[in-house]
């Protein structure tokens, strides 16, 4: 079976619902091409390849507005502009989102790669 054209346009992110214990259901998306690809830029996009403190210290709240969705439709929850204030809640009640969101990710990209093999 050939790759077409459209068969590669169909590959659009689509949000999936989690259970995160403590917070409940959860919806997230999966990062398009050009959020990545992004994100990779900012955090290592030193002269020398470093990361960017600054940026760093974004992280998790970034991967928030990225990826965490209102409902099945995939909207955003969160707009870049909201970042500060994703920023100023606590970190510790974060740490289950933000593990899910990462294990999300991580299961993703697994999969990803089976289908490869």
């Amino acid at each position: 079976m050939s790759l077409t054209k459209s068969k590669l346009l169909a590959l659009k992110p689509k949000a999936v619902k989690l259970e995160v214990k403590g917070l409940g259901e959860i919806w997230v998306k999966p990062l398009n091409e050009l959020l990545r690809s992004r994100r990779l830029t900012e955090l290592f996009g030193g002269k020398d390849g470093s990361q960017d403190p600054k940026v760093a210290e974004r992280r998790r709240a970034q991967m928030i507005v990225d990826q965490l969705c209102e409902d099945e439709s995939g909207s955003s929850m969160f707009s870049q502009a909201e970042i500060n204030d994703i920023l100023q809640l606590d970190s510790i009640q974060l740490d289950a989102l933000c593990d899910a969101i990462f294990n999300f990710n991580e299961e993703q990209e697994k999969n990803a790669l089976a289908e490869l093999s």
